[in-house]
């Protein structure tokens, strides 16, 4: 199909609000009005003597869906673009018979944009459903306090170590394989041990106080025990003493051994992930990971024995092969074994995937009901949601929520989702987001994406992450 844009500039958001509803659907876009031909669907600005007439409509070779509305002169262009957004939402909803539950919303952090806006605008004017509303104003209800805590001049540390020992078929992120990367993981140790160093003197020289600390990727796991002791030691460089959260992604199950945990712990760790994605053998394997769910079982039980505090465990609802009853499953398995946080994910279809493309995937409306399920049965458990995010291209329009154990939210989770706090950055793939909490501006430095990249400029990272002097000056 091809999406028309005629005579407004509203591209972006009109372009993210059309494919979420489908997801999978490769479409071509136009600029001119003459494309109207075939199947299409057309939005258009024409303008009045007192305003404009803003309009929506979708033409197949059966069917045409039309709506429009007249809009004065005096009104603004993001007046305009919400309008014209809602007449492509209730065209695509007639058409599709469904309606995405976040409305009209297209961004990542829904929770931040609802905060401060009224039940009837969000509701009448964004066409937001009340159980997502209320989703959003029950995460922000916990967030208060948590953000009230948050110390003045604090910065979060995060870093990147893309490797995996493979490659997930629903995976986007970059990341290289072990046996791509192996030849070079050394040499990505000492110049993350470098980057480290070079972060540390630039806080201390401006007087950041260090609050949070977390290690992702990828999955930091896939780095040797004595990998592992590298990259810790260089935070000795770090004043830790007013560190209150620090989080290691131990990930894939068949990447955990006793003497990492151990290597973790004694480096001051008090948080992991341990994340299946699923308890069902059958969709591990479709995905393309090489552990089981026993695997996944052995690595929470051995976590708890070396004596983390709080463990995290990641389930993905949309998965292919799997269903409703199946992930109905996986979520009371893993809520057995009683991990402090749990966060469920909603499959996001990325160009980079390799899922990206098969419709069967994209019409699975089982997720949905999954999300549902999620809620009701993690309350039930004495979980709350905490923190909450969307991605493009997700199946079903939903979302991915954490949900913690009263007490054990991860503070850097929430910061990251609400832009509130500066996060220093470092390792491929990496981005630092400067934070001034007086103006609520924002300036971000990213790191060259791939560890190819990262090592062969790593100078020129060095070089930019100048700028951060600039913005606390």
């Amino acid at each position: 199909m091809i999406l028309i844009f005629a005579n407004h500039g509203f591209h972006y958001e009109i372009e993210r609000l059309f494919r979420s509803f489908f997801p999978p659907l490769k479409i071509e876009m136009s600029f001119d009005k003459a494309d109207a031909k075939g199947e299409y669907c057309l939005t258009e600005r024409i303008e009045r003597v007192n305003g404009w007439t803003l309009s929506a409509e979708l033409k197949t070779e059966r069917e045409c869906y039309f709506a429009s509305e007249d809009i004065p002169a005096g009104e603004s262009e993001k007046e305009q673009e919400r309008v014209l957004s809602v007449l492509l939402f209730k065209v695509l909803r007639e058409y599709t018979g469904k309606s995405m539950p976040w409305g009209i919303l297209t961004g990542v952090r829904p929770v931040k944009l609802l905060a401060n806006m009224q039940d009837s605008y969000a509701e009448g004017k964004l066409m937001v459903s009340a159980r997502k509303l209320a989703l959003a104003r029950k995460i922000n209800r916990v967030q208060r306090p948590l953000i009230a805590s948050m110390p003045e001049r604090s910065y979060s540390l995060y870093i990147s170590v893309p490797f995996c020992p493979t490659r997930c078929s629903y995976c986007s992120f970059v990341s290289h394989s072990v046996d791509k990367a192996a030849g070079r993981m050394d040499e990505y140790v000492d110049r993350l041990v470098d980057e480290l160093k070079y972060t540390a003197d630039m806080a201390e020289k401006l007087r950041l106080r260090l609050d949070t600390i977390y290690v992702g990727g990828g999955t930091p796991t896939t780095l040797s025990a004595e990998q592992l002791k590298k990259v810790f030691a260089a935070l000795d460089r770090f004043d830790r003493s007013h560190v209150r959260e620090f989080t290691v992604e131990a990930g894939r199950p068949d990447t955990i051994t006793r003497e990492k945990l151990e290597v973790i712990k004694a480096a001051g760790a008090d948080r992991i992930s341990v994340n299946p994605q699923t308890m069902r053998d059958s969709v591990l394997k479709a995905i393309g990971r090489q552990h089981t769910s026993q695997q996944t079982e052995d690595a929470y039980d051995l976590a708890r024995e070396v004596g983390f505090r709080s463990i995290n465990m990641d389930l993905i609802a949309g998965l292919p092969e799997d269903d409703l009853e199946g992930f109905r499953y996986s979520l009371q398995r893993v809520c057995a074994l009683a991990p402090d946080n749990i966060t469920v994910h909603s499959l996001s279809l990325k160009r980079a995937a390799a899922l990206f493309g098969e419709a069967e995937i994209g019409s699975n409306s089982d997720v949905a009901a999954m999300i549902d399920y999620t809620h009701k049965l993690l309350s039930e458990e004495g979980y709350a949601p905490y923190y909450l995010y969307r991605q493009k291209n997700t199946v079903d329009n939903q979302e991915n929520t954490g949900y913690a154990l009263t007490g054990t939210e991860s503070l850097y989770n929430m910061y990251i989702m609400e832009e509130i706090q500066t996060i220093l950055a470092v390792g491929a793939g990496a981005s630092t987001k400067l934070v001034d909490t007086s103006t609520g501006r924002i300036e971000r430095i990213c790191n060259h994406k791939y560890p190819y990249e990262y090592l062969d400029r790593f100078n020129e990272i060095i070089e930019k992450k100048q700028a951060v002097f600039g913005f606390f000056s």
